[in-house]
């Protein structure tokens, strides 16, 4: 009989490696990625915090958020709106700041991680009502 062991790691690490994975998997589906942990701002505390990382493909920018759980019952309670409103900030704090995107529409994903390979990728997850 084969016993499987479990690597034992740091949140920190372990949430690294599922935010490789998730810019991994958007590379392979023609995305290419022009920032990870992008700090918005100065600061611990900001109105805009960190974005995990930002993609683009045509003309298109892509703000991403990954989010790694244990289930998937505790998806439902990852992003909270006041984390959501941070997310939405940080990504026009990044246009802002990086004005060759001006004509670039924007979207908002979350990607939900359960590791060791399970990613769901919803995309336009966040939005602003106006």
């Amino acid at each position: 009989m084969i016993k499987l062991f479990k690597l034992k790691t740091s949140p920190y690490n372990s949430g690294y490696f599922a935010e490789f994975l998730c810019r991994m998997y958007m590379r392979l589906h023609g995305y290419q990625i022009i920032a990870k942990n992008y700090q918005c701002g100065t600061g611990k505390k900001t109105p805009c915090g960190e974005l995990d990382f930002v993609a683009k493909k045509r003309k298109t920018i892509i703000f991403c958020e990954v989010k790694k759980r244990q289930n998937d019952t505790e998806f439902l309670r990852a992003l909270s709106l006041k984390q959501q409103e941070r997310i939405l900030n940080g990504g026009q704090y990044f246009m802002r700041m990086n004005p060759k995107y001006k004509n670039f529409s924007m979207r908002f994903d979350v990607f939900f991680v359960k590791l060791p390979f399970s990613i769901k990728w919803l995309k336009n997850a966040i939005y602003r009502d106006r």
